[in-house]
């Protein structure tokens, strides 16, 4: 995607492909304006919704409702029409055609969010909430999204940002003046304000976890021996008979995936085939990932059955895990009682499944959602940059302790100023923004 190209007129649909009430067809550009007078016979009133007839090559497109936006009070920036139609495919081709004929050209993926970038209307880290956005499939996600929409971690970056220029700023001034000997800040008081910046900064990556965590969702895994319960736990949990239940062992060969919503994120259940040495070479394979999969997994749940009890097979298979976090559950307890102390289930009686489904929402919002009113990264390329930030920071902190020259600390102090810099999009590169943009739909 050419930045130079953003002075063409571009445009798209900005709903999606498909039959519909309504749909909208977006025309950004200095070309916009003139395409919707040439479609329309008129120019509406800036900013006001106005009903009119659409018109190309003396054959009428439909009726519609059309706003124009004049540059600079638009989403993008640039001068800015949307055009609500009936949501018929063929009629918005015809008007998209009709568009292009007349000046435009079909824009690319996320190129109307590139353009409010460029133009300074949102920054990248608000950009990227907007994708997020749209593929929210929880209400969680989508709040996380509108808060980074609305700029809370571009506020904080803002504010560290500003607090290091302070100190590059007095800095540079001190070098200017140095024959003269002027002090424009002092040592102890540089220490502190880029002490607080890599607080801030290392407070910003912790959140990338549960930021990451919120906006991908988390993947569960069902483990256990043959017949412990795992396919009818599934089904359970899914509300439909997805997986087949049988009292066979190794029915379940491959991984069977359904998403769910729990703690408010999107969680992927994967029941798995049961652990046991088989000489049957596919269910082998089963077997292999399935202990794959629990190895990825941000959650494992280990059934046992209860009316077997905890063998040797399964504790070894618990340790094989080789972590401390897998909640181990006792199925079937209608037919013998979990163990004391311990989590029991049956799925035929619904007996402990309520105690289950809390055990796990709680889970989740404990040590994986994000927290709803604090500044949250939710994406490598965030993270790198606040990391670059914060080690930047660190090794301008251990030369102004080392008493080093202000040259020597303004290298580091650069560095990190770039580095939010880029998190925001203060600081662009053409690689960067199509690796964000591409990822857009197309009229976004």
């Amino acid at each position: 995607m050419s930045h130079g190209a953003a002075l063409d007129t571009i445009v798209a649909p900005a709903t999606p492909v498909g039959r519909s009430a309504l749909a909208i067809v977006r025309i950004d550009g200095p070309q916009s304006a003139a395409i919707l007078t040439a479609l329309s016979g008129s120019l509406p009133d800036e900013r006001i919704a106005t009903f009119t007839y659409l018109r190309h090559d003396d054959e009428e497109l439909d009726e519609c409702v059309a706003i124009r936006y004049a540059s600079p009070r638009s989403f993008t920036g640039n001068d800015l029409v949307e055009i609500t139609l009936h949501g018929n495919p063929l009629l918005v081709e015809r008007l998209i055609r009709a568009a292009v004929e007349l000046g435009a050209r079909i824009a690319e993926p996320g190129e109307f969010t590139e353009r409010a970038v460029l133009n300074g209307k949102l920054d990248l880290v608000q950009a990227e909430s907007i994708a997020d956005l749209i593929n929210a499939r929880t209400p969680l996600q989508a709040k996380l999204s509108l808060h980074n929409l609305e700029g809370m971690v571009s506020r904080t970056a803002q504010a560290v940002r500003e607090s290091l220029l302070t100190v590059i700023s007095r800095l540079e001034a001190a070098l200017d003046f140095s024959d003269e000997g002027y002090e424009f800040i002092a040592r102890d008081e540089a220490v502190r304000l880029v002490r607080e910046a890599i607080e801030a900064c290392r407070a910003l990556a912790d959140t990338y976890r549960r930021g990451r965590a919120t906006t991908h969702g988390l993947n569960a895994v069902i483990l256990g021996l043959p017949n412990a319960g795992k396919s009818t736990l599934l089904n359970r949990l899914v509300g439909t008979d997805r997986a087949i239940v049988t009292p066979i062992p190794g029915t379940t060969r491959d991984i069977l995936r359904e998403t769910i919503e729990i703690g408010g994120l999107p969680v992927t259940l994967s029941d798995t085939a049961g652990l046991r040495e088989s000489g049957d070479a596919v269910e082998e394979i089963g077997v292999e990932r399935a202990r794959q999969a629990a190895a990825a997994a941000d959650i494992v749940l280990y059934l046992v059955d209860a009316s077997q009890g905890m063998t040797e097979v399964d504790r070894a298979e618990i340790e094989r895990l080789g972590r401390g976090d897998v909640l181990t559950l006792y199925t079937k307890t209608d037919l013998v009682p979990a163990p004391v102390a311990a989590a029991g289930i049956s799925v035929a009686t619904e007996a402990g499944v309520r105690e289950l489904l809390a055990k796990l929402d709680s889970l989740v919002r404990e040590r994986f959602a994000a927290p709803e009113s604090a500044a949250t990264i939710v994406n490598e390329r965030q993270r790198i940059a606040v990391d670059a930030c914060a080690g930047a920071l660190t090794e301008a902190l251990a030369s102004l302790e080392s008493g080093l020259d202000e040259q020597v600390v303004l290298v580091d102090l650069y560095g990190a100023s770039t580095a939010l810099g880029m998190l925001t999009g203060a600081i662009t590169h053409e690689e960067l923004f199509e690796a964000i943009f591409s990822k857009f739909c197309i009229g976004k």
